[in-house]
């Protein structure tokens, strides 16, 4: 039963956090909207792996690291922050340089990333979102119960993982899913200039944010 509630608890915080907009969100939905269903499932698949990884580190006391040498903290935001800057500044750049080429010939589409890049990529985004993982490792701490055994605890921590990772992958599988959706891609299709822009942007100020924080 204990271990029924905490589960239960760690769900229901977790559905909370993964559904709000950042830069994993954005990422999968720019997928879809860019290309196609199954490279946005990808992209699914790359953010729910670096969850599991982050749960791991959570169950394995990265949390104590953390808080008794802050130094690291200070360069995961750093390392995490320039990354995200960097895929907000490339997305504008793209854009430009697209606006000023001018509209594809008729019949020549856009080069889509291979499946394994679009993995990698939503793997990197997440795994270096500090504040992701940072949040992560708490609620493991936090959800951990103090009484348990050995064995039980084990089971317990890969419950957990297995628990945030099923629910990461489930929200970003509905968001590939919807914007992936021919009536999404008539409306980007639409405005994609003002929404790369805007995708760009986004992107730029997730790192910022990330590097600026205390």
């Amino acid at each position: 039963m204990e271990v029924l509630l905490v589960l239960v608890h760690v769900a229901l915080i977790w559905i909370l956090a993964v559904a709000t907009p950042g830069a994993n969100v954005l990422l999968t939905i720019n997928t879809a909207l860019q290309y196609s269903r199954t490279l946005a499932m990808f992209s699914a698949f790359g953010v729910s792996a670096a969850i599991l990884l982050w749960a791991f580190l959570g169950g394995s006391g990265l949390v104590i690291l953390l808080a008794t040498f802050p130094q690291l903290f200070s360069v995961m935001k750093v390392v995490g922050g320039s990354y995200l800057l960097y895929l907000g500044l490339r997305q504008i750049y793209q854009t430009r340089k697209t606006q000023k080429l001018g509209d594809l010939p008729q019949g020549q589409h856009m080069i889509s990333p291979s499946n394994r890049k679009v993995f990698i990529t939503a793997f990197i985004t997440s795994i270096l979102n500090p504040k992701t993982g940072f949040f992560v490792v708490s609620l493991f701490s936090v959800a951990m119960p103090n009484s348990m055994s050995g064995e039980l605890s084990i089971s317990m921590i890969l419950a957990i993982m297995l628990t945030m990772s099923a629910i990461t992958l489930c929200w970003h599988a509905f968001l590939a899913t919807a914007f992936s959706h021919q009536s999404a891609k008539r409306v980007y299709a639409r405005i994609s200039g003002v929404m790369d822009y805007i995708t760009g942007g986004l992107f730029t100020v997730f790192g910022i944010k990330v590097m600026a924080s205390s």
